[in-house]
């Protein structure tokens, strides 16, 4: 049972036609099979777990004074800024009221603006795929990764899948059939779907777009596509769920293995002690009742330090999918 504390802090957020708005991290969206990493923000989670965890209402108001945090604009199924804003003030407010100061969150809309953020001091900490991390390293040489968010799979794949009886070998002899997609894909998934073919997806294949990624497998199954893609998380849901349904199905191909979703900071010696402190209660936030509720009422896994190789990783998905520029 949440605590009156608990059920405060998390209000549901809409935007004005009455749509559910939350940020794209492992899945891209409200699934019914798919509720790991479903976030609205998690540094506004973090701030929360700061108060909870029983940090000084003093310290706390330093380190949401100090600790400017940037969300990338692709984080959120929409990139109104106006919206994503109002969506995260509710938070804000929660936090306001227990700490005592307003934190501080800025939309980034790109690469560039978290790199002159980062440069300036208006922000000193960003969350991002891991792709994006590979991205802003050459533009913000001195980033360093904080910490992961972690999933329920160590690793992140975009996965085809087809019927066990298909005769193909790639999606490619299945060009020119049925490709079932749900209509709001992982942001790995979009980036595997958008380079792996020398066309668009929907100039070599025909689109059945559906809402959730279950329903897209779940048209391979019942013949009505002859291939989909889906984040290699939300397929071991399914396999987990519907074991029997599952056997009726094979990979076709999977994508090199993606970095998780990562909080990065800028190391500055002035504020070195809060970015520790602030690591600290994201790390400690599943050591408390509090914690916990807070982890599984915000449907994150929990944070972890990022392996040793997470730069080399995020380095070589970054050369195999260079950063392309939004047109201006």
């Amino acid at each position: 049972m949440l605590t009156r504390a608990a059920r405060s802090a998390c209000p549901t957020v809409r935007d004005s036609s009455d749509r559910r708005i939350w940020p794209r991290l492992v899945h891209g969206g409200p699934t019914s099979a798919a509720p790991v990493l479903r976030v609205l923000s998690l540094l506004a989670f973090a701030l929360a777990v700061i108060v909870w965890l029983g940090v000084s209402v003093t310290d706390a108001a330093r380190l949401q004074e100090k600790v400017g945090v940037g969300m990338l604009a692709t984080l959120f199924d929409q990139a109104d800024e106006k919206t994503v804003l109002a969506q995260m003030q509710p938070f804000a407010d929660v936090v306001s009221k227990r700490a005592g100061v307003q934190g501080r969150f800025v939309l980034v809309a790109d690469m560039e603006q978290a790199a002159k953020g980062l440069e300036s001091g208006e922000l000193q900490v960003v969350v991002l795929h891991g792709p994006e991390y590979g991205w802003l390293k050459p533009l913000c040489r001195d980033l360093r990764p904080l910490l992961i968010a972690t999933a329920s799979t160590p690793k992140l794949q975009a996965v085809f899948l087809a019927p066990q009886a298909s005769s193909a070998k790639s999606p490619d002899d299945l060009r020119g059939r049925t490709l079932a997609l749900a209509s709001k894909l992982p942001q790995h998934v979009r980036l595997y779907l958008d380079r792996r073919f020398d066309q668009p997806a929907d100039k070599l294949f025909r689109i059945l777009e559906v809402k959730t990624a279950e329903e897209a497998i779940e048209a391979v199954i019942e013949s009505k596509a002859d291939l989909t893609l889906v984040s290699n998380v939300q397929m071991e849901v399914y396999r987990q769920q519907r074991p029997g349904r599952f056997k009726r199905l094979r990979e076709l191909e999977s994508s090199p293995e993606f970095p998780l979703p990562v909080i990065a900071y800028r190391p500055r010696p002035e504020l070195e002690e809060p970015v520790q402190e602030f690591r600290k209660a994201l790390l400690t936030a599943k050591d408390s009742p509090e914690g916990r509720q807070m982890l599984v009422l915000w449907r994150i896994e929990g944070f972890q330090e990022p392996p040793a190789d997470y730069e080399a990783q995020t380095e070589r998905i970054a050369k195999l999918y260079p950063h392309k520029p939004a047109k201006r």
